[in-house]
């Protein structure tokens, strides 16, 4: 069982070793990642670039690391077709520090990367907290593992993609799982101008709410009732897909940790 870990924060960020000793029982896990902070890339690939890609020091003794001189993107292609000669039963991404709901999913590098994933046939999911909460947080560990076996699982589609969001622990337990949907909002974007003559863009959304109230059985939703935000979506169109046997499943894995 081959397990390709990757993220789209850079190779030594915390999230990705957190997410690598999170799975490294389950098989044999690789870590394949950008060498630097690749955020808000989405499924980008360096095409018709010259991409590197070199051994780095990983920080798991048995767990061996490369850094991509890419995209999130380019880190899975890489390490599906170069590293791991095509044997790979899964990839998973993250542990991304700050949420990726709503229609963040698809301009997120951490996700980006899963749909590379499922888009060349390899079940995918990614992982994202709060940011200001502890990645190494033990039951966050134990809900990523449970819902990874699910994941590699015989029964899972070979294209299976998942989207997993842990909710803000400063204030509160994890009180359970639940499947959703990605909440309706509108991406906002922001030009500035910088001191060296260009220009930065930023992005943020802005969430539909009526009156405060979010729409019941959202992504954000979920999280605002402090429960873990579990959605599927068919690797082929993108299309969110509430009834993917493989969502059900790491549903109850996951409640299962949490008691």
């Amino acid at each position: 069982m081959n397990i390709l870990v990757t993220n789209d924060d850079g190779v030594d960020n915390p999230g990705i070793w957190a997410l690598a000793r999170a799975v490294k029982d389950i098989g044999e896990v690789t870590v394949v990642a950008p060498a630097d902070n690749q955020s808000g890339v989405g499924a980008g690939l360096s095409f018709r670039q010259s991409v590197t890609i070199r051994e780095h020091e990983s920080q798991i003794k048995g767990v061996p690391c490369f850094a991509v001189d890419g995209t999130p993107g380019d880190s899975v292609a890489f390490g599906v077709n170069h590293v791991l000669n095509n044997d790979v039963d899964a990839v998973v991404a993250g542990i991304n520090p700050g949420h990726n709901t709503s229609r963040n999913v698809f301009i997120s590098g951490t996700f980006g990367a899963v749909i590379i994933a499922a888009a060349i046939g390899v079940k995918a999911c990614a992982f994202s907290i709060d940011a200001l909460d502890d990645v190494d947080d033990q039951l966050v560990g134990g809900i990523i593992t449970a819902t990874t076996r699910e994941l590699v699982g015989s029964d899972t589609p070979r294209d299976g993609l998942y989207n997993v969001n842990f909710p803000p622990l400063r204030y509160s337990e994890i009180l359970g799982a639940e499947g959703c949907a990605p909440a309706p909002s509108e991406l906002r974007m922001k030009l500035e101008a910088n001191n060296i003559g260009g220009f930065e863009l930023f992005s943020g959304l802005r969430l539909r709410i009526d009156r405060l109230k979010l729409m019941p059985g959202t992504d954000v939703e979920v999280l605002s009732r402090n429960r873990v935000a579990l959605s599927a979506f068919d690797g082929n169109t993108l299309v969110h897909d509430q009834d993917d046997p493989g969502l059900q499943r790491m549903i109850a894995a996951a409640n299962r940790v949490i008691g």
